[in-house]
Protein backbone atom coordinates (compact mmCIF):
# COMPACT_ATOMS: atom_id res chain seq x y z
CA UNK A 1 0.00 0.00 0.00
CA UNK A 2 1.40 3.39 -0.96
CA UNK A 3 -1.02 5.92 0.47
CA UNK A 4 -0.25 9.55 -0.11
CA UNK A 5 -1.89 12.71 1.21
CA UNK A 6 -1.74 15.69 -1.14
CA UNK A 7 -3.55 18.83 -2.23
CA UNK A 8 -6.38 18.47 -4.73
CA UNK A 9 -5.51 19.43 -8.32
CA UNK A 10 -7.87 20.34 -11.16
CA UNK A 11 -7.22 16.93 -12.73
CA UNK A 12 -8.73 15.27 -9.60
CA UNK A 13 -12.16 16.87 -9.87
CA UNK A 14 -13.77 14.04 -11.88
CA UNK A 15 -12.70 11.45 -9.29
CA UNK A 16 -13.88 13.70 -6.45
CA UNK A 17 -17.27 14.24 -8.12
CA UNK A 18 -17.67 10.48 -8.56
CA UNK A 19 -16.89 9.79 -4.89
CA UNK A 20 -19.09 12.65 -3.70
CA UNK A 21 -21.98 11.28 -5.76
CA UNK A 22 -21.55 7.83 -4.24
CA UNK A 23 -21.48 9.27 -0.72
CA UNK A 24 -24.20 11.90 -1.12
CA UNK A 25 -26.54 10.85 -3.95
CA UNK A 26 -29.22 13.39 -3.00
CA UNK A 27 -26.71 16.27 -2.68
CA UNK A 28 -24.07 15.30 -5.20
CA UNK A 29 -21.60 17.95 -6.31
CA UNK A 30 -20.30 17.81 -9.87
CA UNK A 31 -16.87 18.93 -11.08
CA UNK A 32 -18.06 22.50 -11.64
CA UNK A 33 -19.48 22.80 -8.11
CA UNK A 34 -16.28 21.39 -6.61
CA UNK A 35 -14.14 23.79 -8.65
CA UNK A 36 -16.29 26.74 -7.53
CA UNK A 37 -15.89 25.73 -3.88
CA UNK A 38 -12.13 25.41 -4.25
CA UNK A 39 -11.97 28.84 -5.89
CA UNK A 40 -13.46 30.54 -2.81
CA UNK A 41 -11.11 32.62 -0.70
CA UNK A 42 -9.61 30.49 2.07
CA UNK A 43 -10.78 27.18 0.58
CA UNK A 44 -8.57 24.16 0.04
CA UNK A 45 -8.91 20.50 -0.78
CA UNK A 46 -6.80 17.51 0.17
CA UNK A 47 -7.06 13.88 -0.76
CA UNK A 48 -5.62 10.51 0.06
CA UNK A 49 -4.71 8.27 -2.82
CA UNK A 50 -3.29 4.79 -3.13
CA UNK A 51 -1.43 4.01 -6.35
CA UNK A 52 -3.02 7.08 -7.98
CA UNK A 53 -6.57 5.98 -6.99
CA UNK A 54 -8.41 8.54 -4.86
CA UNK A 55 -9.67 6.95 -1.64
CA UNK A 56 -11.20 10.04 -0.05
CA UNK A 57 -11.03 13.80 0.14
CA UNK A 58 -11.84 16.81 2.28
CA UNK A 59 -12.73 20.32 1.20
CA UNK A 60 -12.41 22.98 3.86
CA UNK A 61 -12.28 26.70 4.30
CA UNK A 62 -10.33 28.84 6.77
CA UNK A 63 -11.35 32.42 7.43
CA UNK A 64 -10.83 34.78 10.37
CA UNK A 65 -9.52 32.23 12.86
CA UNK A 66 -12.10 29.55 12.05
CA UNK A 67 -11.93 26.43 9.92
CA UNK A 68 -14.92 24.61 8.47
CA UNK A 69 -15.29 21.25 6.77
CA UNK A 70 -17.25 21.83 3.56
CA UNK A 71 -17.38 18.15 2.69
CA UNK A 72 -15.60 14.94 3.59
CA UNK A 73 -16.11 11.87 1.42
CA UNK A 74 -14.53 8.42 1.34
CA UNK A 75 -15.04 5.93 -1.49
CA UNK A 76 -17.22 3.03 -0.31
CA UNK A 77 -14.44 0.49 -0.93
CA UNK A 78 -12.01 2.51 1.25
CA UNK A 79 -14.24 3.00 4.28
CA UNK A 80 -13.26 1.87 7.78
CA UNK A 81 -9.57 2.08 6.88
CA UNK A 82 -8.78 5.37 8.63
CA UNK A 83 -8.98 7.59 5.53
CA UNK A 84 -11.48 10.08 7.00
CA UNK A 85 -9.57 10.26 10.27
CA UNK A 86 -6.29 10.99 8.45
CA UNK A 87 -7.97 13.75 6.46
CA UNK A 88 -9.35 15.29 9.66
CA UNK A 89 -5.97 15.04 11.42
CA UNK A 90 -4.36 16.84 8.50
CA UNK A 91 -7.03 19.55 8.62
CA UNK A 92 -6.46 20.05 12.36
CA UNK A 93 -2.71 20.53 11.75
CA UNK A 94 -3.28 22.94 8.87
CA UNK A 95 -5.93 24.87 10.80
CA UNK A 96 -3.63 25.28 13.81
CA UNK A 97 -0.83 26.52 11.55
CA UNK A 98 -3.30 28.94 9.98
CA UNK A 99 -4.30 30.32 13.37
CA UNK A 100 -7.76 28.75 13.61
CA UNK A 101 -9.06 28.08 17.10
CA UNK A 102 -11.96 25.84 16.07
CA UNK A 103 -13.12 23.54 13.31
CA UNK A 104 -16.81 23.39 12.52
CA UNK A 105 -18.95 21.22 10.29
CA UNK A 106 -22.50 20.12 9.71
CA UNK A 107 -23.71 16.58 9.21
CA UNK A 108 -27.08 15.08 8.41
CA UNK A 109 -28.81 13.74 11.51
CA UNK A 110 -29.38 10.42 9.73
CA UNK A 111 -25.65 9.96 8.95
CA UNK A 112 -24.90 7.92 12.07
CA UNK A 113 -21.49 6.68 10.88
CA UNK A 114 -20.22 10.22 10.23
CA UNK A 115 -21.63 11.47 13.52
CA UNK A 116 -19.76 8.72 15.40
CA UNK A 117 -16.53 9.57 13.57
CA UNK A 118 -16.81 13.26 14.39
CA UNK A 119 -17.66 12.61 18.02
CA UNK A 120 -14.72 10.20 18.33
CA UNK A 121 -12.52 13.01 16.99
CA UNK A 122 -13.59 15.43 19.70
CA UNK A 123 -16.40 17.28 17.94
CA UNK A 124 -19.35 18.34 20.07
CA UNK A 125 -22.82 19.09 18.78
CA UNK A 126 -23.52 22.82 19.05
CA UNK A 127 -26.73 23.27 17.10
CA UNK A 128 -29.33 22.00 14.67
CA UNK A 129 -30.82 23.23 11.40
CA UNK A 130 -34.29 21.73 11.09
CA UNK A 131 -35.23 20.23 7.74
CA UNK A 132 -31.96 21.23 6.07
CA UNK A 133 -31.45 18.14 3.86
CA UNK A 134 -34.01 16.64 1.51
CA UNK A 135 -34.25 12.86 1.12
CA UNK A 136 -36.94 12.54 -1.51
CA UNK A 137 -40.07 13.84 0.21
CA UNK A 138 -38.48 13.62 3.67
CA UNK A 139 -36.58 16.45 5.34
CA UNK A 140 -33.60 15.66 7.58
CA UNK A 141 -32.03 17.98 10.14
CA UNK A 142 -28.43 19.14 9.88
CA UNK A 143 -26.46 18.88 13.11
CA UNK A 144 -23.78 21.48 13.74
CA UNK A 145 -20.55 20.29 15.33
CA UNK A 146 -17.48 22.16 16.56
CA UNK A 147 -14.09 21.08 17.84
CA UNK A 148 -11.68 23.36 19.69
CA UNK A 149 -8.10 23.00 18.50
CA UNK A 150 -6.32 24.20 21.64
CA UNK A 151 -7.33 21.28 23.85
CA UNK A 152 -4.56 18.83 22.98
CA UNK A 153 -5.25 15.19 22.10
CA UNK A 154 -8.89 14.54 21.50
CA UNK A 155 -9.18 10.76 21.79
CA UNK A 156 -7.02 7.80 22.68
CA UNK A 157 -7.23 6.65 19.04
CA UNK A 158 -6.27 10.02 17.59
CA UNK A 159 -3.30 11.13 19.66
CA UNK A 160 -1.50 12.48 16.62
CA UNK A 161 -3.96 15.38 16.56
CA UNK A 162 -2.58 17.22 19.59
Amino acid sequence: MSRRLRAVAAADLAALARIHGLCFPEERWDEKALAELLAMSGASGHLIEDNAVVLGFILDIMLIGEAEVLTLAVAPEARRQGVARLLLEDLFRRARRGGAGNVGLEVAADNIVARRLYQSCGFLQTGRRSGYYRRGAELVDALLFRRALANGPFTATCRSCN
